[in-house]
């Protein structure tokens, strides 16, 4: 009777929500704000201390518009770096109240940030992940079995679905689809991509038939391009243009305030793919020049419990993304957090506007839609975007295949180095790779460019990739 309530209300909210005004949502968001606001204001050492820092008298904070005015901006190094857990963490939340810790991955400024949990926080996460499952795969309608290919120890728990915790071990996947996977209508993946690259090539030398399960992936960790969903697709059996086909989406958290907070959705993803093929689309959108930059991954949030922010934006509106999770009983409240990311505000008049261009319907997504463009390093001094070269891996699949994922990004002498790794095994034909590579990438790169094609033990970052570790691809 529990799972069929539970059922019934997962079904109510996605409902409410695929009805609703996106500026409507934001509307009603907004009341728990401030709630959240004073509560940090009111229990949190740490907090108390930058606010009068800041100059700021919580009970001057009266509106959101006073909150975005004058409250400060955190960010890992002026709260985990400077303060410890436990000026940080809420004094009404007593210790054996807490359950879960998780870390971040360490890769950005100011070393691990913490998010910690309560044990009825963590009940709360399990009715949130199956309202996200239930919006992306409907599934209170197949059964369905998830396949955890996340590392650094994050797992997940679920009412309504079967969930399989492997962290990084391709064969122990595979060997779950094989034996296992008749007894589901559908299977979801999750995992990062370079992990993801690995599964894939893994299960084609296993021989293991994909297209007899309806397969769905979400991607984690980093950005990715539009090239690699291609390559996912091709050796999983999805059409990522078809709505009846399975659904490859990203899915963005920050591991001190939540694993999810933005995640694609087929009515986002297809308008990424109109971008992809009229970049005239995306820029008149974005603004951005798709020669220095690709298009942006165009993501949902849900605005009830979500405050997002933009703060020093460039002309084309793209700035440092700045989140409030709006909990007034999470342990460690991060109020106004920076996370790193470079993102920029969709309007609904923008997005329909854009949607009249496509040939075809393109579907508006019910929820506010931000572009994200990365982190804030991943934009090279003058000379494009990371994810540029991750874009040209994955141009040409059959050469893909013989490439890790792995590669690093250097400047020396005024010329871009680039190093690709291959997979293990692979030795031959590495300049053609090479060349392949490089006439992939857009002219604008400059004629200085140096590509080079390395074996995999010859690859001197991160030899023995071991998926644990975010890769570092350039280092500014």
């Amino acid at each position: 009777m529990k799972q069929i309530l539970q059922r019934i209300k997962r079904r109510l909210i996605k409902s409410q929500l695929a009805r609703s005004d996106p500026a409507a949502l934001i509307r009603r968001g907004l009341r728990w704000l401030l709630p959240t606001f004073r509560r940090a204001a009111r229990h949190s050492p740490a907090y108390r201390t930058l606010l009068a820092e800041a100059g700021v008298d919580p009970a001057t904070i009266k509106t959101p518009a006073d909150f975005v005015a004058r409250c400060p901006v955190l960010d890992k190094s002026n709260t985990f770096k400077r303060f410890g857990v436990d000026q940080l963490l809420c004094d009404d939340v007593p210790i054996t109240s807490l359950a879960s810790v998780l870390t971040s991955s360490g890769h950005g400024a100011g070393g691990f940030a913490l998010g910690l949990s309560t044990r009825q926080q963590i009940r709360n996460t399990s009715r949130l992940v199956d309202l996200g499952l239930e919006m992306a795969f409907a599934i209170d309608r197949r059964r369905t079995l998830l396949i955890n290919c996340l590392p650094m120890g994050v797992t997940f728990s679920s009412d309504a679905v079967c969930v399989a915790n492997v962290s990084v071990r391709e064969d122990m996947a595979c060997a779950i689809v094989q034996q296992a996977g008749n007894l589901f209508e559908q299977i979801i993946l999750c995992g990062d991509p370079l992990f993801l690259k690995r599964l894939c090539d893994y299960s084609q030398d296993a021989g293991l038939d994909w297209r007899r399960n309806r397969i769905h992936v979400i991607v984690g960790e980093e950005t990715f391009p539009e090239s690699f969903r291609d390559y996912l697709a091709g050796v999983l059996g999805i059409d990522p243009d078809d709505p009846a086909s399975g659904l490859i989406g990203s899915s963005m958290g920050v591991g001190e305030l939540g694993l999810n907070l933005f995640n694609e959705t087929r009515e986002t993803v297809a308008l990424r793919r109109a971008c992809i093929r009229d970049p005239a689309l995306s820029n008149n959108l974005t603004g951005v020049d798709p020669a220095v930059s690709p298009a942006p991954t165009f993501l949902v949030f849900n605005p009830l419990r979500t405050f997002v922010e933009v703060i020093n934006p460039n002309v084309h509106g793209v700035g440092d993304l700045v989140v409030t999770v709006m909990d007034k009983a999470t342990p460690v409240p991060l109020i106004r957090y920076r996370t790193g990311d470079r993102m920029q505000f969709i309007s609904t008049a923008a997005l329909r506007e854009a949607a009249a261009e496509v040939p075809g319907a393109l579907t508006l997504p019910s929820l506010p839609l931000i572009a994200l463009h990365g982190r804030a390093t991943d934009q090279l001094p003058g000379r494009g975007h990371v994810d540029l070269f991750k874009a040209a891996i994955y141009h040409h699949p059959a050469v893909a295949r013989h490439l890790t994922g792995a590669h690093r990004i250097s400047i020396k002498a005024d010329a871009i180095h680039w190093e690709v790794q291959a997979v293990r095994g692979t030795t031959a034909n590495l300049g053609e790779f090479a060349n392949s590579l490089r006439n992939a990438l857009p002219d604008q790169l400059g004629s200085t460019l140096q590509a080079v094609c390395l074996p995999y033990d010859e690859f001197s970052y991160s030899k023995t990739i071991d998926y644990e570790r975010k890769f570092v691809y350039w280092v500014p």
